[in-house]
């Protein structure tokens, strides 16, 4: 079927976790057959097959995402400029993000029936919720190309169906600064008035399907804070605190708000309905996959396949420190 049709250029791949690439999965069937693919999150169920589907999509030289749809928004493309580029609040030197839902507050979703509970399918708070939080760590910490030198997890896995619950995790980033100082060596250390915090930090992650959290991420930095505001995984508004010289002095108070796309010039009789809020913001996502593959680029700048196996291995090992069993088995 996807051999036949000759006019589609780019798929995008929403099945269930476990078949992304299990055998001969969608996602390998349309790179082989030359199309390219936005890959729903997570992008697979473990590093080995996340790795090849990336090696796959670079030997046919095929455009490839993990849809982090999140990364698209404009609320993040500002917040990403502030703090990286402009260093708005400093030196990051912590992450605090959550995103926890109720999983059986929801029509045909009860528990342990839902695909959420299935551990076979690739339910689970880490799959389904899980990748949104790490993905503002590895964002303002790692510069979205380090990886945590250390990830601790602590959290409840089901008895019954094997999923995990809910997991806090803490991760932290010391390489960069590590790096900044090696480069130091042999030379007189420079005179400073505190530590060397920069490229170094914590991150403080909660995700799960018990209950609802607050679900916004806070961005610590050496001259204020950043607060992207629920829902942080399709957000709209920033809040940022700029501190005033003094300790617990406070200076500029900023407030943006990003609405979701406009829907005026949808056909008066097209009566479809989004399954979530804010859902409107995949059109973000959606244009630039088509400006990327228009352009003959194969990844976007911002959210690169090197992350997502990054961010892979960190879900890897979050798994491994739970007691989570790899899907099937393997």
């Amino acid at each position: 079927l996807i051999n036949s049709e000759k006019e589609v250029q780019a798929v995008y791949i929403s099945t269930v976790h476990a078949y992304r690439r299990v055998g001969e999965g969608v996602c390998e069937a349309c790179l082989k057959a030359g199309k390219h693919v936005l890959i729903e999150k997570p992008f697979a169920c473990d590093v080995k097959d996340a790795e090849y589907l990336v090696s796959l999509a670079k030997e046919k030289n095929l455009f490839c995402l993990e849809g982090m749809w999140t990364r698209f928004f404009p609320a993040v493309e500002i917040a990403r400029r502030l703090v990286l580029e402009e260093k708005l609040i400093g030196d990051v030197t912590s992450v605090f993000s959550d995103f926890s839902i109720d999983a059986s507050d929801n029509d045909g979703e009860t528990y342990p029936d839902s695909f959420l509970y299935n551990h076979r399918m690739g339910g689970g708070a880490i799959y389904n919720i899980g990748p949104y939080p790490i993905a503002y760590a590895s964002l303002f910490l790692g510069g979205a190309k380090l990886a945590p030198d250390v990830v601790k997890a602590i959290g409840q896995v089901d008895d019954l169906t094997g999923v995990d619950l809910q997991t806090n995790v803490l991760l932290s980033f010391t390489s960069s600064a590590h790096e900044a100082q090696s480069d130091l060596e042999g030379d007189e250390p420079p005179k400073s008035k505190g530590p060397n915090t920069a490229g170094a930090g914590v991150a403080s992650l909660h995700f799960g399907l018990l209950s609802e959290s607050p679900e916004e991420t806070i961005v610590v930095g050496t001259k204020g804070r950043l607060k992207i505001c629920s829902p942080a995984h399709c957000p709209t508004k920033l809040i940022i605190e700029v501190k005033a010289k003094g300790r617990s002095q406070k200076g500029q108070h900023l407030e943006y708000n990003y609405p979701l796309p406009s829907e005026e010039d949808r056909d008066a009789d097209d009566q479809r309905t989004y399954n979530n809020p804010g859902s409107e913001g995949f059109a973000y996502e959606a244009a630039a996959v088509a400006r990327c593959i228009a352009s003959g680029k194969t990844e976007t700048p911002q959210f690169t396949l090197d992350e997502t196996i990054i961010n892979a291995k960190v879900i890897e090992e979050i798994k491994s420190q739970l007691g989570v069993r790899p899907i099937g088995g393997r």
